[in-house]
């Protein structure tokens, strides 16, 4: 690793559902049981930067609709705050499927603030959304401007013979299964009578 990759800064922005989703699709899983703060500092350390700032986003269902998804991610997004991460919660619209309203373009604002602010040299979203094809013109428009590259990377779990495409424009970066694996969160944030 030379000099140069170590003074690489990079953000990390998680999409909460579409990590999750991903993961369930390729490995399985049940229920969100990434570790957010060991995945972002794993990816970093894969690709040779220094990681910077950590945000999450997910939609929460209200406590009357779904007490049980409500109480787990008030307290897994609580144990994230308490570990440095800036975490954004949007209320869960009751739709057919159910919908998160506004995760999205609050991704895209703050891949796009943080860009004008020069805190990132590298852009990690964990996310296969292809919503988020338009920040990479964007975000490279604005770097322009400033005279700077940026690298943006799309991260997301993947499994053999499970098709999952990164964000088209961003460098693709597959996380198997083995490296997930390091980043579950042993603590489980779901009520005990939900547990298995």
């Amino acid at each position: 690793m030379t000099s140069s990759n170590l003074q690489r800064r990079a953000v990390a922005l998680i999409d909460g559902m579409n990590l999750f989703n991903n993961a369930k699709r390729a490995f399985g899983y049940s229920f969100p049981n990434y570790d957010v703060v060991k995945l972002a500092n794993i990816v970093c350390d894969r690709l040779g930067s220094r990681l910077v700032e950590t945000r999450f986003y997910t939609g929460v269902p209200k406590q009357d609709v779904d007490p049980v998804k409500h109480y787990f991610w008030a307290s897994k997004t609580a144990a994230m705050r308490q570990n440095g991460v800036i975490v954004y919660t949007r209320q869960v619209r009751q739709t057919r499927p159910p919908q998160e309203k506004g995760i999205d373009i609050r991704i895209g604002l703050d891949a796009l603030a943080l860009a004008f602010e020069q805190v990132y040299d590298e852009l990690i979203i964990f996310s296969t959304d292809q919503d988020f094809t338009e920040i990479n013109r964007h975000v490279r428009h604005v770097a322009d401007q400033q005279g700077r590259q940026v690298r943006l990377i799309s991260a997301y779990p993947v499994a053999s013979g499970i098709k999952i495409r990164g964000i088209n424009g961003f460098k693709q970066h597959p996380i198997p299964r083995h490296i997930y694996d390091q980043c579950i969160d042993p603590r489980d944030y779901r009520p005990r009578r939900n547990r298995r």
